[in-house]
């Protein structure tokens, strides 16, 4: 009987559930809501996985065992990790599926796997929110990934708040005229100020509600909109400045090692990612780049056969 895998990705939005056969063959694939434990708490977060992964189990097991791998979002130190694997352990239905108890990683640990199988390297997030991490020689550095309040620079979150404020200080006269204004009232099909204000308190918007308004910045500065541009190259700014402190921090400015980039503001928007690699490349020119090849949840499940190979 082969062995199967389960890797697992748990966000802030979604928990995706991937298994997959002792070839790498994704057998099944399953969602549910997000499983960010600063978030929603842990115990609501350990259902939310064990529901994204009843969905991806086949309907007859006859009693095989799991391996598995969680990469988490918010799990950053040894009391968080520890407080994820007594919750599985207490849950019994979720412990039974698997031969071990599975492995807990940060979500950034299989978001480098996601684009590389190197050992060394770094991976840049940049998608509701932003975090970097490296690994060098068995060496660890973070930067960023603490939350909207203390980081996520660069993220879509951040460019969509620049937007929405700078579309507000167009509308009264505290800033210039943008074209980011008409693109913003194009989008949501509103015509004052008071609509914007009905729009984003009536709800009110989260982190990703602001953040789907990020391609906006794009279009604008296709425009030649200097707002916009300014936006835009702030945010490789930041993110450039992520990755260089990772790289300082794993004393590897001057080496070859590959830098995985992942998240929706690194893949669609095509600017800031080209601005990104050149502000990188002053300071680590010898630095490749990547974008992610499969998604963190199957990377999580490539993960759990190489550890346990």
């Amino acid at each position: 009987m082969q062995k199967l895998y389960l890797g697992l990705d748990g966000g802030g939005t979604k928990t995706k559930a991937v298994l997959i056969d002792q070839d790498k063959n994704v057998i099944s694939k399953a969602e549910s809501p997000g499983s960010n434990a600063n978030v929603i708490g842990v115990e609501p977060a350990v259902e939310n996985v064990y529901s994204a992964i009843k969905a991806a189990l086949p309907n007859r097991m006859n009693g095989q065992k799991l391996i598995g791998v969680f990469a988490i979002a918010g799990v950053d130190t040894s009391e968080e990790k520890h407080a994820w694997e007594k919750a599985l352990s207490n849950h019994k239905l979720l412990s039974s599926l698997f031969e071990k108890p599975p492995q807990i990683v940060n979500d950034t640990v299989a978001a480098l796997r996601s684009g590389s199988e190197e050992k060394n390297g770094i991976v840049l997030i940049s998608g509701t929110g932003s975090n970097c991490y490296g690994v060098y020689e068995g060496k660890e550095a973070k930067s960023s990934g603490v939350g909207h309040i203390l980081s996520d620079d660069g993220s879509a979150f951040d460019i969509g708040l620049k937007i929405i404020r700078t579309a507000t200080k167009a509308i009264d006269g505290r800033g210039p005229k943008t074209a980011l204004l008409d693109l913003l009232f194009e989008k949501f099909k509103i015509n004052s100020i008071n609509e914007l204000k009905n729009l984003v308190y009536q709800k009110p918007w989260d982190k990703t509600d602001i953040a789907q308004i990020a391609p906006l910045a794009e279009k604008a500065a296709e425009k030649n909109d200097k707002i916009a541009i300014q936006i835009i190259d702030d945010a490789a700014e930041e993110l450039a400045q992520a990755v260089i402190a990772v790289a300082k921090n794993l004393e590897i400015t001057n080496k070859q090692y590959t830098i995985v980039l992942t998240g929706s503001v690194l893949e669609n928007l095509k600017v800031i990612q080209g601005k990104l690699k050149n502000k990188i490349h002053k300071v680590s020119p010898k630095a490749k780049f990547t974008l992610s090849q499969v998604d963190s949840a199957t990377a999580a499940a490539y993960l759990a056969q190489e550890y346990n190979q």
